[in-house]
């Protein structure tokens, strides 16, 4: 039996796979299209054959899926939970609503399954490193249990809270800041284009001083050089999380001016094209913002 399963081998779960492999942990996975699998049991995991058998590879799964229909699917609609054996825990790594982490967390009790929510920051440069952001909540006994597992894959784990679904509040809020600084540093190196200075010199300039730390730099260097691909978050999943903040924050009766225009922006970078893009993409779409009089003139 392995150690533990890691189910959803895109990217960002190979990646996780791999470092769990690497800190001396066997690993099982399950991913719904095998050749996303076929690498990784090359490198010594064993593959799971159905989503509803995840829970019998190995007593604890970290799961690392797209959106909250992939989880209901993969986990409540399965069977998984049925066929679990009591003392499994569900560690999910995925950016969900915070609506749906507390419905998880009740289903997985009902079947004697423990359930940690555990999302990252990080893209898959951070996750092949092994230097991931994780946030977690929920029973500290079982978090405790599954820390091992999570140092081997991240910089650092920030416990929020005992209800798994604070974690998924503190990274769907994360999210609007990493996208509002996204469409800011977009807007100002514009300006500064249009203002005949070159987009390299004031990134640099920015992330040395005003603005400085891995959002704002790796970022920059994307819109300074205009590369959007390949992409290592696209403007769908960021206008997706976008929105699950903007559920959140209506469920509390707060608004949010700036992650309603920043949902905006980002469709509008989708139907711009961009959608298999970098979601810093938002600055080519920036770029090609013309005043009406402006467009008019040209």
């Amino acid at each position: 039996m392995a150690d533990v399963t890691v189910v959803g081998t895109g990217g960002m779960g190979a990646a996780i796979a791999r470092n769990l492999i690497g800190a001396g942990h066997r690993v099982a996975v399950w991913n719904r299209d095998r050749r996303r699998t076929a690498p990784l049991v090359e490198a010594g995991t064993v593959e799971v054959g159905h989503p509803g058998e995840v829970f019998l590879s190995s007593p604890v799964v970290f799961s690392v899926l797209a959106d909250d229909a992939a989880v209901r699917e993969v986990f409540l609609d399965s069977g998984a939970l049925e066929a679990a054996p009591a003392g499994a825990v569900h560690v999910n790594l995925a950016t969900i609503s915070p609506a749906l982490a507390e419905d998880a967390a009740g289903r997985h009790a009902e079947h004697g399954v423990g359930y940690v929510a555990a999302p990252m920051f990080g893209g898959v440069a951070v996750a092949e490193a092994a230097r991931l952001n994780v946030v977690t909540a929920g029973d500290p006994a079982l978090i405790d249990r599954v820390r091992p597992l999570l140092d081997a894959i991240s910089a650092r784990v920030w416990q929020v809270g005992t209800e798994p679904r604070q974690a998924n509040v503190v990274k769907v809020a994360g999210q609007v800041l990493i996208a509002s600084a996204i469409q800011s540093l977009s807007e100002a190196v514009a300006i500064a284009e249009r203002g005949g200075v070159g987009a390299a010199t004031v990134v640099d300039l920015f992330t040395a001083t005003i603005t400085p730390g891995p959002v704002y730099t790796n970022y920059g260097r994307l819109i300074a050089a205009g590369t959007f691909q390949p992409a290592g978050f696209t403007p769908v999943l960021g206008r997706k999380d976008v929105d699950l903040a903007r559920a959140q924050a209506a469920a509390t009766g707060l608004r949010l001016p700036v992650g309603d225009l920043l949902s905006a922006l980002l469709t509008e970078a989708i139907e711009a094209g961009h959608e298999r893009d970098d979601w810093a993409s938002l600055a080519d779409v920036q770029r090609h913002r013309d005043l009406p009089e402006a467009a008019a003139a040209r």
